[in-house]
C-alpha cells in the first residue's frame, strides 16, 4: 500500500498547499516521500509516499520517470505477474534500470504497448500515467477496485489522490451530495463513482480515464476494460480448478522483499489461507484479536489453527484494549463513512501487525466462496 497526491493544471499550482494535502497520504507510505514538480504548458505537482515491498532500492522510488523523460508514473499496488511481463518487455528491447521493480514493469509496458497493457496485468492497483508525447493522462483502477483513487476534474485542472481528505484540503468549495447520503443510508456505503461530495468522484473498478490535454484543456473519455461476467462464463469451474486457482492466488501474494504476516480469525477464509501458506512452505506469522463474550469469541477455533499449523502467533484481547480513543481513530482513518463495525477490531489488528510487519494477508469476504 502506497499513497499519492497530485495536481495537473494549465494555471499556477500552489506546491506548498499540495505538500500539506499530501500529509493525509503519508500513513499509506511512510518509507519514502518523493515529489516531482514541473512547469510548462502543463504544470504538474506530484507527491508520492512509498511503502517499500518489492525492490527496496531507491531506483524503485516514485514518481518514476522514463529514461527519456517523456512519461511519468505514480502507482499504488502490486503487479503479481511482473516477472513474466518483464521477460516479455526485455524481448521487445526494453532495458530495465531496476532489478525487479513492478513499478518499472508497469511504466515500461505502458510506454511500449500503451494503455492496452492494462489487460495483461494481474494484481491490485491504481495509477496515474502521463505520456507527454501523445499528450494524454491515464487514471486507472484494478478489476475489483481494491486500490482507491479519487479525482476532481474540470477543463483546466485535475486534482487526484489516494486519500479523499487530500482533495478536501486542496478545495474547500465542495458540497454534500444528497443522493449519496441516501445511498449510504440504504446500503451502508457509497458505490463508485459516488463519494459524499458532488464534484469528487472515485474511479470505477475495471475502468480507466483517458484525458487528452493537447488543446490546452482536459477532454475526458472513460472506458471499462474488464467485465466479471465475461470472465466467469469462459471458465470450466470445478473443485479441482478452484484449489489450483486458490493456491496460485495465495502464492502470488507472498511475493515480497519483506516478511509477511496473516490475519487469523478462526473462520474458513483465514484458516484456508494459513493452511495454504504452510502447504507452500512458509512459516506463518498469525495475528488475532479475541474477546471475553463467548458468543463472539473465536479463540477455540483460532487455537486449533495455531496448534495444527504451528504458526508464530500473536494475540490480544481487545476488551481490555479498545477505548473511545481507538474507536475514534478507526473512524478517522476512513475517508468515507462505512457502516460495518468490524472496522474497529480490524484497525486495532492492523495497528498491532504494523509494529512488526508491512505485509499481511487477509481473507476478507472469502467465507461465502469457500463455504
Amino acid at each position: 500500500m502506497c499513497g499519492f497526491t497530485g495536481e495537473l493544471s494549465f494555471n499556477n499550482i500552489d506546491n506548498t498547499l499540495l505538500k500539506k494535502a499530501n500529509n493525509h497520504s503519508i500513513c499509506r507510505g511512510p518509507d519514502n516521500l518523493t515529489n516531482h514538480i514541473e512547469n510548462g504548458n502543463l504544470n504538474m505537482s506530484l507527491w508520492f509516499n512509498r511503502l517499500a515491498i518489492i525492490d527496496l532500492s531507491e531506483k524503485a522510488n516514485q514518481p518514476m520517470i522514463s529514461e527519456d523523460s517523456n512519461s511519468i508514473l505514480m502507482f499504488n499496488g502490486e503487479i503479481y505477474n511482473s516477472e513474466n511481463l518483464r521477460t516479455d518487455l526485455k524481448k521487445n528491447g526494453y532495458k530495465f534500470r531496476t532489478s525487479h521493480s513492478d513499478t518499472e514493469t508497469l511504466l515500461a509496458g505502458l510506454d511500449i504497448f500503451g494503455i492496452d497493457f492494462i489487460n495483461q496485468l494481474e494484481g491490485q492497483f491504481s495509477f496515474c500515467y502521463i505520456n507527454k508525447i501523445i499528450k494524454k493522462v491515464y487514471f486507472a483502477r484494478d478489476r475489483l477496485g481494491q486500490k482507491p483513487l479519487y479525482i476532481k476534474i474540470n477543463e483546466k485542472k485535475i486534482t487526484f489522490c489516494s486519500n479523499l481528505k487530500s482533495i478536501l484540503e486542496l478545495d474547500k468549495d465542495v458540497s454534500i451530495d444528497q443522493e449519496s447520503i441516501e445511498q449510504y443510508v440504504a446500503y451502508g456505503i457509497n458505490f463508485a463513482p459516488r463519494t459524499l461530495f458532488k464534484t469528487i468522484q472515485k474511479i470505477n473498478p475495471a475502468t480507466y480515464l483517458e484525458i487528452d490535454y493537447s488543446d490546452n484543456k482536459f477532454i475526458k473519455k472513460e472506458k471499462n476494460y474488464w467485465e466479471p461476467d465475461l470472465y466467469l462464463n469462459n471458465k470450466n469451474f470445478n473443485y479441482e480448478n478452484f484449489q489450483q486457482l486458490f493456491s496460485e492466488s495465495v502464492k502470488k501474494r507472498t511475493i515480497s522483499d519483506v516478511p509477511i504476516a496473516a490475519f487469523l480469525s478462526g473462520g474458513i477464509d483465514s484458516t484456508s489461507i494459513v493452511k495454504k501458506l504452510q502447504d507452500l512452505g512458509h512459516s506463518t506469522n498469525s495475528f488475532s484479536v479475541v474477546v471475553d463474550n463467548k458468543t463472539y469469541n473465536e479463540k477455540e477455533f483460532i487455537d486449533k489453527v495455531v496448534n495444527t499449523y504451528k504458526t508464530k502467533h500473536y494475540e490480544t484481547n481487545i476488551d481490555s484494549e479498545i477505548s473511545d480513543e481507538i474507536i475514534n481513530m478507526s473512524i478517522k482513518a476512513l475517508d468515507e463513512p462505512y457502516s460495518d463495525p468490524s472496522v474497529v477490531p480490524s484497525y486495532y489488528l492492523s495497528k498491532l501487525i504494523s509494529k512488526k510487519y508491512k505485509v499481511a494477508i487477509s481473507g476478507d469476504g472469502g467465507d461465502e466462496l469457500l463455504g
